[in-house]
């Protein structure tokens, strides 16, 4: 009797209970006898096998209670997935996220394949800290376009699960918010690209500028459809989540210190050249490029980036009298003459 015995069950497995009966185990049941034992190493196999089978009968017939299994029980095989390369590849067939199109339920890799689109050949994926960040990330709204089944890693055991799984039945796990997102384009919409990227050149390069550090490089992005900008990472970087994850695991310090410097600085921000603002900002990179209202909108277009990805900004601060100074101007404009209503003589 042993509560916790991972030469018979792995740990991603602590969550069952249950007899194993056997005959061919030795009497003398010393820890290093059991380690050399093949019957052990057999009823494991076997173990795992049938708690497996029992999942995948109860998931077929009885998908409602299903449901509640995983809710309860669903981390331990996520864990199993990136911890257990004995049965990795049987796993993947039992993750379940939420997604777009998945409503109130979570949805399994083989259920998402079987909605994908004619001529798709990779599984979207997308990162926030819960469902809602998921949904509104700039990054959607070229997938809601396209009609794209995107799935959403809301926590950071997900995001790990996702760079295990790397590709299922053949197709690669793609995260929207990661540099170089290759959407399917036809001729016409690549010369456009091309054309829009060389007409806003200068304006990527100024923007580097006056950003310095704070980002890796900016370019034109062609995965925004309403947002003006979005802050996305390098394809070896993290996500916010994961960076926050990640920092929390650090000790405080200069390592901290190091870890926001080295993170902060894989950032690419995207602009959207059909965006009114990043129009009105290319305009006054031409004519006011050393203004403080040309500064304040630069800082602006990146912080509001930022805090829609996920993003801490470096100074709340700074970004409260920006807004505050926005709204002033917008009261100023409301209340200058000639916007008040006519008087009517009778």
């Amino acid at each position: 009797i042993n509560d916790m015995f991972e030469d018979l069950v792995p740990r991603w497995l602590t969550f069952v209970r249950g007899v194993v009966d056997s005959e061919d185990l030795p009497l003398n049941v010393g820890r290093e006898i059991l380690q050399k034992s093949r019957t052990l190493k057999i009823i494991r196999k076997r173990v795992v096998r049938k708690v497996l089978d029992t999942i995948d009968d109860l998931r077929e017939s009885n998908p409602d209670k299903f449901e509640s299994f995983w809710t309860s029980y669903g981390k331990y095989f996520k864990v199993g997935l990136v911890e257990d390369l004995d049965y990795k590849d049987e796993l993947k067939r039992f993750v379940r996220f939420w997604s777009s199109k998945s409503g109130d339920n979570q949805t399994s890799l083989d259920e998402y394949i079987s909605r994908m689109k004619e001529g798709q050949d990779k599984i979207y994926f997308v990162t926030g800290e819960g469902k809602r960040a998921a949904e509104i990330a700039p990054a959607m709204e070229k997938m809601r376009l396209k009609d794209y089944e995107v799935l959403y890693m809301v926590d950071p055991l997900d995001e790990i699960c996702s760079q295990s799984i790397v590709d299922y039945e053949g197709k690669k796990l793609v995260d929207i918010n990661k540099a170089g997102l290759d959407l399917e384009k036809s001729e016409e919409e690549k010369k456009e690209l091309e054309d829009t990227i060389k007409e806003y050149e200068t304006l990527a390069t100024w923007l580097k500028k006056q950003l310095g550090e704070r980002v890796q490089k900016v370019q034109v992005s062609d995965r925004l459809v309403e947002s003006m900008a979005t802050l996305v990472q390098g394809e070896w970087g993290m996500s916010p989540m994961m960076q926050r994850y990640m920092k929390s695991q650090t000790t405080s310090g200069a390592q901290d210190s190091a870890f926001a410097i080295g993170s902060r600085n894989q950032a690419i921000l995207e602009i959207n050249p059909t965006h009114s603002v990043i129009k009105a900002l290319k305009n006054l990179m031409e004519t006011k490029p050393e203004s403080s209202e040309t500064e304040d909108m630069v800082m602006m277009v990146y912080e509001t980036a930022a805090l829609i990805g996920g993003y801490t900004i470096e100074d709340p601060g700074d970004f409260a009298k920006r807004v505050t100074k926005l709204m002033e101007f917008q009261a100023d404009a409301g209340s200058a003459p000639g916007t008040q209503d006519a008087e009517i003589v009778g």
